[in-house]
């Protein structure tokens, strides 16, 4: 998975850079991409998770959280529409990781879960451990605000293209109610766990809206934070091994340079 990012990254750095470059040649005065442009590479760090909207009475307790290490990195581009430069449109791309581990317990949690070569359907009662790690190429379009000299607001939609894949973990310490919720018992005690694996049933395609500032050190460098909402689940819309909706929702801290 970071090798994955590291290539989209440098592909994109590439890009940019011979970009930039062939546009610091031309005068001022020149065309569309060179009059009132400005350009920026981000980094950042993430903490969030995919989350259902509400604690769902399914979910009765947090054991454990780790958002664990989630980066992403950030080329955009934007354009000054106003003559004194206060409103801009920015478009960017992005390679970004979204993840996290939880251990929750529940009750009369619909899941399905692999018990030997078979895949098995029902209501579990117990400790659910979930381990979700994907990375997606994104294209954020935003309206640009320059409040004043240091500080920009900036919002907007974002689209993004999973392009690896994880959600995947286990269940433990509980039972698990077959089809029904009065259905036939099956015992999970001591170190006996049962696996799931719902990779394959993530969206290719989520979208979403995005919010931030930009507070600038000096004439280069810039800290940020940004908050992200996945407007679309994160599954396809016939998955219904679980019975909740889940959201990619992150708050991105990260610094930039402006070129």
């Amino acid at each position: 998975q970071n090798n994955l990012m590291k290539k989209i990254f440098l592909a994109v750095l590439a890009t940019f850079g011979m970009s930039s470059f062939g546009l610091a040649q031309q005068n001022e005065n020149g065309n569309f991409f060179t009059r009132d442009m400005e350009y920026q590479l981000k980094a950042n760090f993430s903490i969030g998770g995919s989350a259902p909207l509400g604690m769902p009475r399914e979910i009765r307790k947090i054991n454990h959280y780790n958002p664990t290490l989630v980066l992403g990195l950030e080329a955009d581009a934007t354009k000054w529409v106003s003559d004194n430069k206060k409103w801009g449109i920015r478009v960017g791309i992005r390679t970004e990781g979204k993840g996290m581990k939880t251990e929750a317990v529940v009750k009369n949690y619909f899941t399905e879960v692999i018990q030997g070569d078979e895949k098995i359907k029902g209501y579990f009662t117990g400790t659910v451990e979930t381990d979700i790690k994907n990375t997606y190429v994104t294209m954020p379009v935003s309206v640009v605000y320059k409040v004043s000299p240091r500080w920009k607001l900036y919002g907007g939609l974002y689209a993004s293209l999973l392009v690896d894949k994880n959600f995947s973990g286990y269940v433990s310490n509980g039972h698990l109610r077959q089809n029904t919720p009065v259905g036939t018992k099956i015992t999970f005690e001591n170190d006996t766990k049962a696996n799931y694996n719902f990779s394959d049933d993530l969206r290719l395609f989520q979208w979403g809206g995005q919010l931030g500032a930009e507070w600038h050190l000096n004439k280069h460098f810039i800290l940020f934070p940004e908050l992200n909402y996945g407007i679309n689940g994160i599954f396809k819309s016939e998955f219904k091994s679980i019975s909740f909706a889940l959201h990619n929702i992150y708050l991105n801290l990260g610094f930039g340079y402006k070129f």
